[in-house]
This record gives C-alpha cells, structure tokens and sequence, in this order.
C-alpha cells in the first residue's frame, strides 16, 4: 500500500500544480501589454499631446490629468489639429458641443468598471490553491485511518 499512498502523493502534487499553472495564465493581466494614457474620470483617456493641447488652449489647467495605465486595446483620443485662427463660426459650434450630454463609449466604460475590482482574479486564484490544499489534506488524513 505504501507505493500506492506514494503515487496518489505525486499525482495530486501534479494536479495542483496543473492548476495553478491554469490559473496564473487564465487570469486578465497575463500577457497583456499596457500603454501610457492619460484621464480625468477614470473613463475616458487621452494622449499626452491631447493633454498639453487642452493644457495651452486652456481646457484644462496642469494637474487635471493623471497617468494611468491601459490596455493596449483601450481607445485613446490622440491630438486634433486646431488652426490657429479660429473663426467666430467654430468657436459657436464648439459651446454647444460643450454644453451637450457627454457620449457615452461602452469600450472604455467596460475597462472601467473592471478596475473597479482589481484583485478579483488575485482572489480566485487564491480560493482555488485553498480549496486544493483542503483537497489534498483530506486525502491524506484519511489514509492513516485504514
């Protein structure tokens, strides 16, 4: 019985192993490459070239923004060309874009709410190696009792 005990040891060893491994590669942040944007709210991300045009044409003022992080599929709005003279038509239509609901864009509001709880997958995981570890431990408890 002793190499039996032995091979259940090994095999359940390797199964959590197994598990592990599983867990580390399905969880969000592997293999994913981040890009630097910038934000105000959290929800929507600019580039650092967006930042100083707001910043020189004073849409904002130097700590507005913060760097954040993002996934490299997140959308970025990059700089815009802005003319250096601006008709009095162009600026009309500007305020009234400014007082206009803000569009909502789902992409960046789903990597939104998915930082909201960033140590989710650190917690499966987690809950999983526990569970293994209960796993393992009843295995072995009961093999002193036959």
């Amino acid at each position: 019985m002793d190499k039996f005990h032995k091979r259940i040891g090994v095999a359940t060893v390797l199964f959590i192993g197994l598990i592990i491994l599983l867990a580390s590669l399905a969880s969000p942040g592997f293999g994913m490459e981040n890009k630097t944007a910038y934000t105000r709210d959290g929800i929507h991300y600019v580039s650092k070239e967006r930042v100083d045009e707001n910043i020189r044409y004073e849409y904002a003022k130097p700590g507005d923004y913060r760097e954040v992080q993002v996934p490299f599929d997140t959308i970025v709005v990059g700089a815009s060309s802005i003319p250096e003279n601006i008709s009095m038509q162009e600026e009309k239509d500007t305020a009234i874009e400014e007082n206009s609901p803000p569009k909502t864009n789902k992409t960046s509001s789903a990597y939104a709410s998915g930082n909201k709880y960033p140590y989710a997958s650190l917690s499966i995981a987690l809950l999983v190696v526990g569970g293994l570890v209960f796993f393992v431990a009843s295995v072995f408890s009961g093999r002193g009792r036959q």
